[in-house]
C-alpha cells in the first residue's frame, strides 16, 4: 500500500482518490514573478525545477535547455534553500505552502496546471480486511480534512494554533 499523487503508473494497482488541492509554484520573493498574483506555464518555462518539472510539459528531453536541468536535493529543507536563492522553482500542492511558510518564499497559483490528486494504492490482487481497512480509514480522514478546511476557525481554535 501506498499513498501516491497522480498521475502515477497504476499497471497492476488499485487506487482510490483521497483529495484533491491546487499546485503552487514556490519561487524566491526576489523574483520578478513574484508580484504577480497567477502565473502560467509559459511564464515559467526555461526555469530550473526539482523534479518531474510541468515547466517543461510538452518539451521532449532532448529539447531542454541547460537552465531545465533537475537539481538534486533530498529533503524539504534543502528545497526551500535552493528556491530562496532562486536556483530554482518548485511546484508543490498547496497545503506544502501553508505548512511551510518562508519569508524568502512567494507561492504562487498556475492557472494551467492541474489540481494535484493523492490517492492511496494497493496491488490489484490483495482483498484482505486489513488493506480495505486502512482505504476507508484514508478515506474518512480524507473526507474529515476536507470538512474541516471548509469551517472557518473559531477565534479559539487560532489561538490554540498559535499557543
Amino acid at each position: 500500500m501506498g499513498l501516491l499523487l497522480h498521475p502515477f503508473d497504476d499497471r497492476g494497482l488499485d487506487s482510490e482518490p483521497l483529495l484533491s488541492e491546487p499546485v503552487l509554484v514556490a519561487l524566491a520573493t526576489a523574483d520578478p514573478l513574484a508580484a504577480r498574483t497567477t502565473l502560467c506555464l509559459d511564464d515559467l518555462a526555461g526555469r530550473e525545477t526539482l523534479g518531474g518539472a510541468p515547466a517543461n510539459r510538452g518539451r521532449p528531453v532532448e529539447s531542454r535547455s541547460r537552465h531545465d536541468t533537475l537539481r538534486p536535493a533530498s529533503n524539504l529543507p534543502e528545497i526551500f534553500s535552493l528556491v530562496e536563492t532562486g536556483s530554482i522553482i518548485f511546484f508543490a500542492p498547496a497545503s506544502v505552502a501553508q505548512r511551510y511558510p518562508r519569508p524568502g518564499i512567494a507561492y504562487r497559483p498556475v492557472a494551467d496546471v492541474p489540481d494535484s490528486t493523492l490517492a492511496v494504492a494497493w496491488p490489484q490482487d490483495v482483498r484482505s480486511p486489513a488493506v480495505a481497512a486502512f482505504v476507508r480509514a484514508a478515506g474518512a480522514v480524507a473526507a474529515a480534512r476536507d470538512a474541516q478546511a471548509e469551517q472557518p476557525a473559531s477565534p479559539a481554535a487560532h489561538e490554540q494554533h498559535r499557543a
